[in-house]
């Protein structure tokens, strides 16, 4: 069982580095087909990536999610989740996609493979007490979910910045391709922020209450994902409310996005709490 996981978590990685390639492959030579070939070989690497979750899944009897492993190659398929769904939301022109798609596939490799790595065991471990419960896999799904989408946010608002800046130097960026990188990642937050909101704040207190007694501790990794949630409410409310556009919310879902990995990862490592992954 674990070896055909396994095979297929590397058949997913794989195919997630074609369609990277793919997708820059149309960007430079801009053929629409090559972009649909980069779609379709991220989809089959999620689709077998999905299938190793799932047998991953029964034999423990939970959601895949109870250690460092097991968080990064979920990590890496919540990313291929939140980029196939928005294309498909997408209207019209996707050419700007393939771009935000290419950086997608590059963090769902670099998160399998390093999930791969000698610093992580493959191997399952019993669960510890605290983590024999449903709201478990509610709240690690739906926050990672959430993620998965802010993960594409992300992206658009990092080319964004990037595009934009270069055109105030150099010119000649089209005004349209950043108008929709600005538009994907408003959608991509309005999706990821729900999912983010249940997980990380409704379902987790609820899953603290059950594991430790109390609702909220502010242990040092809940501290942070109130940090990060009070972020992407910054960026929904200068949007909404402050008619804000372009350059100023790209940067604040840059910055939010960032703390999101903080508290993934660097809080395990820098800041030990009971939150923290073996």
């Amino acid at each position: 069982m674990l070896s055909t996981q396994i095979v297929l978590f590397n058949l997913a990685a794989v195919t997630y580095f074609a369609g990277f390639a793919a997708y820059l492959l149309s960007i430079v030579l801009r053929r629409h087909r090559l972009g649909q070939l980069g779609t379709a070989s991220t989809a089959v690497g999620f689709t077998a990536q999905a299938l190793g979750l799932l047998l991953r899944g029964v034999s423990m009897g939970t959601l895949p999610v109870t250690n460092t492993y097991e968080a990064l190659v979920f990590y890496g398929w919540v990313f291929a989740l939140g980029y196939l769904t928005t294309e498909l939301l997408s209207r019209g022109d996707r050419r700007h996609l393939r771009i935000v798609g290419m950086l997608v596939n590059v963090f769902a490799c670099l998160a399998l493979g390093l999930a791969s790595s000698p610093l992580y065991s493959a191997t399952a471990q019993p669960l510890v007490p605290a983590l024999q419960s449903y709201w478990l896999a509610l709240h690690v799904g739906f926050t990672f979910l959430g993620e998965g989408f802010l993960a594409v946010a992300f992206s658009s608002s990092l080319l964004f910045l990037v595009l934009e800046k270069r055109g105030r130097k150099q010119g000649g960026v089209d005004a349209a391709t950043l108008e929709r990188l600005d538009a994907t990642s408003y959608k991509a937050v309005a999706i990821g922020f729900p999912f983010f909101t249940l997980g990380g704040l409704f379902f987790g207190a609820i899953w603290a209450r059950h594991a430790w007694g109390r609702y909220w501790g502010w242990d040092p990794k809940e501290t942070f994902m109130l940090v990060t949630w009070l972020v992407y409410v910054l960026y929904l409310h200068v949007r909404l409310n402050r008619g804000w556009r372009a350059r100023r919310p790209a940067w604040i879902a840059v910055i939010g996005f960032l703390l999101a990995l903080f508290t993934f990862a660097g809080v395990n490592y820098l800041i030990r709490g009971l939150h923290s992954y073996g």
